[in-house]
C-alpha cells in the first residue's frame, strides 16, 4: 500500500570549492545525486538530488524522508554567522498521486526565520 509523492532537491552556488563539498556530502547520503552542472553566467553551478521512487509509507521512503532532512541540516549548518548562505536549495514534491505540487522547504525560508527572530528581538 502507499501512493506517489516524488521528492527533488536542487541546489545551486557560486562557491565552486564550498558547492564541491557540499556535492561530496550528498554523494555520501544519496544514491541518486547528479554531476555538478558547468557554469554558465556569473559563475553558478547546481546539481540535483533526484526522488528515490519509493511509494509514501515505505520504509524506503521514511529512509528518504530521514535522508533529506540530515542532509539540508549539514547544509544549513554551513551558513555565515549572520545566517546568509552561499549554497541555495530548494525541495520540491510533485508527481504526487493527490496532484499536490509544491516546495516542501528552500535556503530563504531559514534566513527569513532568523530575520525575523532577530526584528523580534529588537523590537522592530
Amino acid at each position: 500500500m502507499g501512493y506517489m509523492k516524488h521528492h527533488a532537491i536542487v541546489v545551486t552556488s557560486w562557491n565552486d570549492e564550498l558547492l564541491q563539498e557540499v556535492h561530496a556530502k550528498a554523494m555520501e547520503i544519496f544514491d541518486q545525486v547528479a554531476p555538478i552542472t558547468p557554469p554558465v553566467v556569473n559563475g553558478y553551478v547546481s546539481f540535483l538530488i533526484a526522488p528515490d521512487g519509493s511509494k509514501e509509507g515505505w520504509p524506503d521512503s521514511h529512509i528518504g524522508d530521514y535522508k533529506r532532512k540530515e542532509f539540508i541540516a549539514w547544509v544549513d549548518s554551513k551558513r555565515y554567522d549572520d545566517g546568509d548562505t552561499a549554497v541555495e536549495y530548494v525541495e520540491v514534491q510533485f508527481g504526487d498521486d493527490e496532484e499536490n505540487t509544491k516546495i516542501i522547504r528552500h535556503s530563504d525560508d531559514h534566513i527569513a526565520r532568523v530575520r525575523k527572530s532577530i526584528f523580534e528581538a529588537i523590537g522592530d
